[in-house]
């Protein structure tokens, strides 16, 4: 912990220094360091940004983490001159090597093409990382932990049309190969009862519905965002399993006063048929029950919601409080009051850009099992 913190101290003095060096220097709005716009820069609207953060972090799963992150954010430009620019539109990228051996190298992004015409969704992955296996189900503890090692190829791309303002309709193509599966000799995994234990192809086209009124992409104050989908993973095109999920996402913002926002996100997921593990429902993370690790919990169906309050503090500093209930489960009647898993919270944020919102966040959250803490790029919903 005392780590993390002067991990984070150090960047702090390194913005101070920066503001000092804008206000001697006189330097305008035009000018950052890292993609750090200056803090009374808060009315100006880019077309076009990058921020790049070197990552040098510990935890307990990694040991010490070493890498980078980053956020490129536009906005497309208007053919005619009446025309409004669209919302922001951003591609988030992240690649990290730890000592535990981790390699996970990521890239996600939502474009708004000309007057919100499509939304174009996507992610590209790569992964070798080994983890830990606790079973399936919401009641396993921790002396069930096993070790096991994987790589993984992923993509996704989803292509949405507008129907109305604010309202998408689209397909979507998921592939993703996870294979170089190595586990703990004697372990759960090794013993071949576990679905999709020496890994295998996912292949699947979805069908999804997005409804996004947020004023902000990347950090909304007002607004919601709705998405359905549902995902077949066939034989017929490639998949070594056959199974598949329906997903539910409900995210609202509230203003409660300059600068302040409630924020609301619910989250369903249900899964039929012959899913691999990897492929399973999880319970925790760092936008979803923050307390927990993602992996800890697994099984097909996943239920859970959250509130969080975001205010600001002074300079550039703000915080946020929050609190999240969910649980894994495979019948309804296997979630109960000893087992439900619940998550508290608070973190701070440190404003890159403030016109258009975009945070570095340093989040802890606590569980059933302790805590957690998380440093990232933007918000977590």
């Amino acid at each position: 912990m005392v780590r993390i913190f002067r991990i984070v101290a150090l960047l702090f003095i390194c913005f101070i220094l920066h503001e000092a060096h804008a206000q001697n220097q006189e330097i305008t709005h035009k000018k950052k360091l890292f993609g750090f716009r200056r803090l009374d820069d808060t009315v100006t609207v880019e077309k076009q940004g990058l921020f790049i953060l070197p990552l040098v972090y510990y935890t307990p799963d990694t040991r010490w983490a070493f890498g980078g992150a980053g956020v490129y954010y536009f906005k497309t430009p208007p053919k005619f001159d009446y025309e409004k620019l669209t919302r922001v539109s951003y591609i988030q990228f992240l690649a990290d090597y730890t000592q535990n051996k981790q390699l996970d190298v990521w890239s996600l992004w939502n474009i708004f093409t000309r007057n919100e015409n499509y939304l174009i969704k996507g992610e590209l992955r790569y992964r070798i990382f080994p983890d830990r296996f606790y079973g399936v189900g919401n009641d396993s503890p921790p002396s069930n932990e096993e070790r096991y090692e994987y790589s993984m190829v992923s993509i996704k791309n989803l292509v949405l049309k507008k129907i109305r303002p604010s309202l998408f309709i689209g397909i979507d193509y998921h592939f993703e190969y996870e294979y170089n599966f190595k586990y703990t000799e004697g372990g759960i995994l090794e013993q071949g009862n576990i679905t999709g234990y020496q890994g295998g192809v996912g292949s699947a086209v979805g069908a999804v519905g997005v409804y996004d009124s947020r004023d902000n992409a990347i950090n909304a104050r007002t607004g919601k965002l709705i998405e359905l989908s549902t995902y077949v993973y066939t034989p017929v095109l490639g998949s070594t399993f056959s199974f598949f999920n329906i997903n539910g996402l409900y995210q609202h913002y509230w203003p409660i006063k300059k600068k302040h926002a409630l924020a609301l996100q619910t989250k369903l997921r249900l899964s039929y048929g012959e899913v691999p593990f990897l492929d399973l429902s999880v319970a925790g993370g760092d936008d979803m029950l923050r307390g927990y690790p993602k992996y800890r919990y697994r099984d097909n169906h996943f239920i859970g919601t959250q509130l969080e309050y975001r205010f600001p503090l002074f300079w550039r500093l703000g915080m946020v409080a929050f609190a999240g209930i969910g649980d894994v489960f495979y019948h309804v009647s296997d979630i109960q009051g000893s087992t439900l898993k619940y998550s508290l919270g608070s973190g701070l944020r440190l404003a890159v850009n403030p016109a258009e919102r975009l945070n570095i966040r340093f989040d802890y959250a606590i569980g059933r099992e302790g805590g957690y803490f998380y440093f990232s790029v933007a918000e977590s919903f």
